[in-house]
C-alpha cells in the first residue's frame, strides 16, 4: 500500500494522466520505453504495406496530400510599411544638421534611421563624367556623325600638347631616377632579374598583417569618438589618410580628434604655432 500511495502521489505531483498499466508496445523487463522508442525510430522512415504489397501508412515525409494553406486576410498586407511624410523628414533633416554641427552631442546609433534619405548629395560634385551633355551620341557616332577625329581637351594646338609631352616625359625620368637612387623604397624599383620583392597588396605597404587593420576597423566602428595620436615632429607623416577617409565618408557621425604628441621633442616657437 506504501508504495501505491507514493506511486499516485508522484504521478499526481508530475501531472501524469495516463493509465497506471500503460506502456509502449514492446517494452519489457530487458528493454524500457526509451529503448523501444530508439529501436521504432530506425524503422519510422519506411512506409508500413499489407501482405499483398500496397501501402497502409505512408512513410513520413512522404504524404502527397497537401492541405490547402491560405494566407490569414488582413488589411495591412495592402498598406504602405515604413513611410514617412516629406514634412517630418525635412523637419528631421533640419534637426540632424543642427545636432550633427554641436560638439557636444553624439550620434550613438545610426542603424534604424533613413541616413540615406537625410544626406542629400550634392548633384553637380558627381565623379561621373558629363560625356551626354558635352557631345550628344548621334553627333560621335552613327548615320549623322559629325566628329571625325579625337578631340584633345587639354590642349588646344599641336605646340601646346608637344609641351604637356614633354613636362609629362620629364617628371617620368625623374621618378625613375628617383626610384633607382632609393632602391625598394622607391615604389616601382626592379631588380636585375626584372621584378620587385616588394608586397603587391596596397594594404601590405603598412603592415605585415590584415588582421591588424580587420582590429583597427572593428575598434572604429564600435566607437563613438576616435583619439588620432600625431608625432609633433612630423604631423603630417603620421596621419592615417585611409581611417580619416573612412570616417568622413561612412562614419560621418563619429567624432575625430587630433592629439599632438611628443610636444616636449620640438622648439617651444614651433609647438606654440
Amino acid at each position: 500500500m506504501g508504495m501505491q500511495k507514493k506511486e499516485k502521489v508522484r504521478r499526481t505531483r508530475e501531472g501524469d494522466k495516463r493509465d497506471g498499466n500503460l506502456r509502449v508496445k514492446g517494452e519489457n523487463f530487458y528493454r524500457d520505453a526509451k529503448k523501444v522508442k530508439h529501436l521504432q525510430m530506425y524503422k519510422s522512415g519506411r512506409a508500413v504495406r499489407n501482405a499483398k504489397g500496397e501501402i497502409v501508412q505512408a512513410a513520413a515525409l512522404q504524404l502527397t496530400d497537401a492541405p490547402i494553406a491560405r494566407v490569414d486576410p488582413n488589411r495591412k498586407w495592402f498598406g504602405n510599411t515604413r513611410v514617412i511624410a516629406q514634412d517630418a523628414l525635412s523637419h528631421f533633416r533640419e534637426a540632424m544638421g543642427d545636432k550633427k554641427h554641436d560638439t557636444y552631442s553624439v550620434l550613438l546609433r545610426r542603424n534604424k534611421l533613413p541616413m540615406s534619405l537625410l544626406d542629400e548629395k550634392d548633384q553637380t560634385e558627381s565623379p561621373t563624367a558629363k560625356i551626354i551633355e558635352t557631345e550628344l551620341y548621334a553627333h560621335a557616332f552613327g548615320p549623322k556623325q559629325q566628329r571625325k577625329k579625337p578631340r584633345a581637351q587639354t590642349a588646344s594646338s599641336l605646340e601646346e600638347l608637344a609641351e604637356i609631352s614633354q613636362a609629362d616625359e620629364q617628371t617620368y625620368q625623374e621618378k625613375q631616377d628617383l626610384d633607382a637612387t632609393l632602391g625598394l623604397m622607391g615604389g616601382s624599383f626592379l631588380d636585375k632579374d626584372d621584378f620587385t620583392q616588394e608586397a603587391k597588396e596596397a594594404i601590405f605597404h603598412k603592415g605585415q598583417s590584415k588582421r591588424i587593420w580587420n582590429e583597427l576597423y572593428k575598434v572604429i566602428d564600435s566607437s563613438d569618438v576616435v583619439i588620432h595620436v600625431l608625432d609633433a615632429r612630423d604631423p603630417l607623416g603620421t596621419r592615417c589618410e585611409s581611417v580619416e577617409k573612412y570616417i568622413k565618408d561612412e562614419c560621418p557621425h563619429k567624432h575625430l580628434i587630433y592629439v599632438l604628441n611628443k610636444c616636449d621633442l620640438i622648439p617651444t616657437w614651433v609647438a606654440v604655432c
